[in-house]
């Protein structure tokens, strides 16, 4: 049995969110930023990444998992990224025991606070809060 990709499913429920979708115009991305994408930027985008962080099903025999994710959300403007982040933090908390993607998440709750600032290497508006999602390991 194939094993859940938990990034692709965050990714699918983002862009099927009625108001996150026509925010970020499609721009929902696992891992980073694809390459074509830096020369439109900044503008209204989402990254979600994996994280470190502690498993909460660790020393079980489910096969389950936690997994931390970092949401990345960017803007033309800190407000707009601000806002992006708003709407994305509603659309994961919303999710209760669902399938995407073949994946089964049960929850996602958010692991701590969010930061607003500009990226780091680019510059760009920025808004960031993580996540802790728990769910099947095995694709359904």
């Amino acid at each position: 049995m194939a094993e859940a990709d938990i990034i692709k499913a965050i990714t699918e429920v983002l862009k099927a969110d009625g108001n996150v979708a026509p925010l970020a115009e499609g721009r929902v991305f696992g891992g980073e930023l694809p390459e074509g994408e830096a020369q439109f930027m900044p503008r209204n985008a989402m990254v979600i990444q994996p994280s470190g962080g502690v498993s909460l099903a660790a020393g079980s025999f489910l096969n389950h998992d936690t997994q931390r994710i970092d949401l990345f959300s960017y803007g033309a403007t800190p407000f707009e990224a601000e806002a992006l982040r708003r709407l994305c933090r509603r659309a994961l908390v919303n999710v209760r025991r669902r399938i995407v993607g073949g994946c089964l998440m049960h929850w996602i709750e958010p692991a701590g606070g969010f930061f607003a600032g500009r990226d780091p290497d680019a510059a760009w508006p920025r808004a960031f809060q993580s996540y802790q999602v728990f769910h099947a390991l095995e694709e359904i």
